[in-house]
């Protein structure tokens, strides 16, 4: 007899945040209001803070779980039988393909936000980077804080607006971005797309 209520507290729940989901990605965090989101979600307010304390929460929530979405791609990718050159062109692609149904808007203000995930971040690309190493497939030598240093350099990058408005799109510079990490100076290997 308990079970109905709760289901359907989960079910407004999971209603709120793929509504919130929805909207934010599309028009971004500041463009979209609790109230635009409870009555795309047919909730009411007070359920939206039965759940979350506020909309910036939401964001976090909704934030982790396509972080959770990644990583899990990322495992997926990195057990699959080939090359790490097209380990890199696949995670890349599929990161391309998922940041296109993000607005501008959104991945301005999410870049702008401190989640605190960049942690989790760094250990998984570390990770991959040791069994890459192991593999032989990246140089011994180099030292994972180097690595480390490095993308956090190209990560500020991300917010030198004179930079990003050279590029006709987010997806553009961060391919330029990655393109740069993984292959420095050289021409890139002919690779499928």
């Amino acid at each position: 007899m308990f079970s109905k209520p709760n289901q359907r507290k989960s079910k407004k729940r999971e209603q709120i945040i793929k509504t919130g989901q929805e909207l934010l990605l599309r028009h971004g965090i500041k463009r979209i209001t609790v109230e635009e989101i409870c009555q795309k979600a047919g909730a009411s307010k007070m359920t939206f803070y039965k759940y979350f304390a506020s909309k910036l929460e939401l964001v976090k929530h909704i934030w982790s779980q396509m972080m959770a979405e990644g990583y899990s791609k990322l495992d997926e990718i990195n057990a699959m039988d080939i090359a790490l050159p097209e380990k890199i062109q696949r995670m890349f692609a599929w990161k391309e393909q998922y940041i296109a149904n993000m607005s501008e808007f959104f991945i301005e203000e999410i870049m702008s936000l401190d989640f605190d995930i960049n942690a989790q971040y760094n250990q998984k690309f570390m990770q991959f980077i040791t069994e890459a190493q192991k593999k032989g497939e990246v140089r011994p030598e180099i030292r994972p804080e180097f690595f480390m240093a490095v993308l956090e350099k190209l990560r500020e990058l991300a917010f030198d607006e004179e930079l990003i408005n050279k590029y006709p799109s987010f997806i553009e510079f961060n391919r330029e971005i990655k393109d740069f990490f993984w292959y420095g100076i050289y021409a890139r290997p002919n690779m499928e797309k």
